[in-house]
């Protein structure tokens, strides 16, 4: 199948039917994606950079001897990554850019370049929230026992693992794609486009495995890992709150709240942030778990299926999503994170002294 876009690039599709006029016109299309990419996910994405630099500054102050801001940390580098690529992909759909004689099809190199990229990273975002989420149930559930499992060393080692283990996933995408030079005779110019490997058959194959793995598999694993951790974590804090209650009127409650009240209240509200932050994250990624699910259903629902118009319309809603996910972190520590605050106001010159006792809290 061959069309050409506003650009007057002709996209080639391989292995896509021809018998079927596509649900989204191309000019259509690209009007929307221009829009919802090049505009408004484009304007989410560099509030969120910057936000995500700020985090990172104040978490490497913070220093790591609390072992929930090297996840912390970890977590801003990998949404500051997947912020970057999708404004690539963002800029790609912008008229302005797509008319200014640049020698790349964009639509076509951003798909590898940025859109791709920003999924591997949405990815490592996912099982780092997953992990963060475990790592608090188990601080509620065994609060004596998790400072001797979750050490410093054991928490960088787990952050370094889930960077390797979803980037080395990712490049099964790239089993069967790369870049080439390709000139365009009705442009009178040679131009950097997407290039395919492999026959269409055995790319078939390549493609539907990376799918099922990078597609299905990881997100739904990591996103009911996130859905239950923080289940487990909300009905745990509950009942936490219940048998204070309850317990309230006995005679050496008074002793047990003033012995336990600083752990108490600090870990609560480490894991009360936490629980916010996975709810933000599952509200935000249900598009995009929905969308790669009937990705598998439906085959043609692709990146280059008979429905591609449809699907990139609706994945230009799931960036968006994860745009702001990965954008909004900042007003949850603000908020909720007295040390974080304090971090802040000193770094910005807010607030002239920045008191220990504040920062111990």
């Amino acid at each position: 199948m061959e069309y050409k876009n506003e650009a007057g690039t002709h996209l080639n599709w391989e292995y896509t039917s021809t018998s079927s006029v596509p649900i989204i016109q191309n000019e259509l299309y690209l009007f929307i994606m221009s829009i919802s990419l090049g505009i408004i996910c484009q304007i989410v994405s560099v509030f969120g950079v910057i936000n995500n630099v700020i985090n990172i500054v104040i978490f490497v102050k913070q220093g790591f001897t609390d072992t929930i801001n090297i996840s912390l940390l970890a977590l801003a580098v990998s949404d500051l990554c997947s912020l970057l690529t999708i404004m690539w992909s963002n800029l790609c759909f912008t008229r302005a850019f797509q008319e200014s004689g640049v020698p790349l099809v964009a639509y076509e190199v951003q798909l590898i370049s940025g859109s791709w990229p920003h999924v591997t990273f949405t990815r490592t975002t996912g099982w780092i929230t997953a992990f963060i989420s475990f790592e608090r149930c188990m601080c509620v559930i065994f609060p004596l026992k998790v400072r001797t499992i979750f050490t410093p060393r054991r928490h960088m080692a787990i952050m370094i693992t889930i960077y390797v283990v979803t980037v080395g996933c990712s490049t099964l995408a790239y089993v069967s794609l790369g870049l080439e030079w390709r000139f365009y005779p009705e442009r009178n110019k040679t131009l950097i486009r997407l290039a395919y490997h492999m026959d269409a058959h055995r790319r078939k194959i390549t493609d539907a495995v990376s799918y099922a793995v990078n597609g299905v598999f990881m997100p739904m694993t990591c996103f009911l890992s996130i859905v239950v951790c923080t289940a487990v974590l909300v009905i745990k804090l509950n009942q936490q709150t219940s048998w204070r209650q309850t317990h309230s009127s006995t005679a050496n409650q008074e002793q047990i709240l003033k012995t336990n009240k600083l752990v108490n209240t600090k870990e609560r509200r480490v894991a009360n942030m936490v629980v916010l932050i996975s709810a933000i994250f599952i509200a935000c990624f249900i598009p995009a778990v929905g969308i790669f699910v009937a990705g598998y259903i439906e085959s043609q629902l692709s990146y280059d299926g008979r429905y591609k118009n449809l699907f990139l319309v609706t994945l230009s809603v799931s960036f968006t999503a994860e745009a702001i996910n990965s954008s909004i972190n900042i007003f949850v520590y603000f908020g909720m994170s007295t040390k974080y605050r304090e971090t802040f106001l000193h770094i910005f010159r807010l607030q002239r002294t920045l008191s220990t006792e504040s920062l111990n809290k």
